[in-house]
């Protein structure tokens, strides 16, 4: 830290007394309230009361929002959340996009950060993706160094992705083996603070639709470094689905990554396409199969036991161009995979309209390998964690 003004912030900061049990929470930029920040925040806001809790928002709308709510937040950047910063001992995170702003990282400089994250890694991240040779630029790994280091702890979902994946990726002191709060919602009906930034109406079409007898698929493709995604690049073509899904009695969702706003009309009484920022885990326990390329969502899928379907029709390109793999993509993914869209109807068709399940035996496989816990108390156990080694 070579900035003078930084550096009195830090000053500043670390003469302020800590209070012991005051953790600030920081989720992503862009009224994105989601993935396990959210739900662990909910969890101890309502069921930790041995803690302080604030939430700490980018935006000033998004403070405003959740405030509605009676949740305790704070805009980031307003002159009070500066000294609660300041007295705050643990920082959680899902992400590290708080860490790009140096303010926030000078009042913080003490505190001690637990590493959340948003999924079980497919693909490269941390210090693999550093040291690998696709799109990596010595800016993008300083950067990525900074982003992946500093951790108190990490939360893993099982003692093998931990070893194989989180452990390489993240440099940290603890690696906790207590599985995603965002899990939670998998096992439970929503509340009112899950619905939170989730899309109430369509939970309610998805429901009532499935009463009547229809089927849902979900499709969550990732996003991709270099730019493009399944509709734009004709991988997909809406017209084409939506005649598939209409003659099937099928309502097909999309949910773009948060990093892509998604192209095409999708206007059409079988298709829906998703808020990207919106959370889609109160929606997920009403799909009855899922549908992706490389996003670690469809780990979280596992839980609920229903059929995956994986479309990677740009393989070569996405690893040689966008981001290398940590697993042999066909060993990690159990379920049936299609190339073009002509494999993609025909493997649609199977799962959904036929009812075909080739791939159950390996999918509980992965998800034992994936996931130690399947109940869905992962915020408690998280909770439980913390006022024990912190408080």
């Amino acid at each position: 830290m070579q900035n003078p003004e930084l550096e009195h912030i830090a000053r500043m900061a670390a003469a302020i007394p800590k209070q012991n049990n005051l953790v600030v929470f920081f989720g992503k930029s862009g009224n994105t309230f989601i993935d396990n920040v959210k739900y662990f925040f909910l969890h101890c806001v309502q069921k930790q009361p041995q803690l302080q809790c604030v939430y700490m928002a980018f935006e000033r709308e998004d403070a405003a929002q959740l405030a509605t709510s009676g949740l305790p937040v704070m805009w980031a950047f307003s002159p009070d959340a500066g000294p609660v910063m300041a007295m705050a001992s643990l920082v959680i995170c899902d992400d590290f996009e708080w860490k790009q702003h140096e303010s926030l990282c000078a009042l913080l400089e003490n505190a001690k950060v637990i590493q959340l994250w948003h999924g079980i890694p497919l693909k490269a991240i941390g210090f693999p993706e550093i040291r690998s040779s696709v799109n990596m630029t010595p800016e993008k790994a300083e950067k990525l160094t900074k982003a992946y280091s500093g951790y108190e702890a990490v939360v893993s979902t099982s003692p093998y992705f931990t070893e194989h994946a989180f452990s390489k990726a993240f440099r940290a002191r603890h690696f906790v083996e207590c599985g995603y709060p965002r899990n939670d919602m998998l096992q439970r009906r929503p509340s009112k603070y899950d619905m939170i930034n989730a899309d109430s109406d369509l939970y309610a079409e998805l429901v009532k639709f499935r009463k009547q007898g229809g089927k849902t698929l979900f499709f969550m493709p990732t996003f991709r470094d270099i730019g493009g995604d399944p509709f734009a690049d004709g991988a997909i073509h809406p017209g084409r689905l939506a005649a598939f899904c209409h003659r099937h009695n099928i309502l097909f969702l999309c949910k773009f990554h948060p990093y892509v706003e998604g192209t095409g009309a999708y206007v059409h009484p079988n298709l829906r396409l998703v808020a990207p920022k919106s959370d889609a885990y109160p929606l997920l326990s009403l799909c009855d199969a899922l549908l992706t390329d490389y996003s670690s969502i469809y780990f979280d899928f596992l839980l609920l036991d229903r059929p995956l379907i994986f479309y990677p029709y740009d393989y070569e390109a996405y690893t040689t161009r966008n981001r290398e793999l940590l697993f042999d993509y066909d060993s990690m993914t159990p379920g049936r995979k299609a190339v073009s869209e002509d494999d993609l109807y025909t493997a649609l068709e199977e799962v959904l309209v036929q009812g075909r399940d080739d791939f159950s035996g390996p999918r509980r496989a992965l998800r034992d390998k994936a996931f130690t816990h399947h109940d869905g108390r992962a915020a408690e156990r998280l909770g439980a964690h913390i006022v024990s080694n912190y408080l």
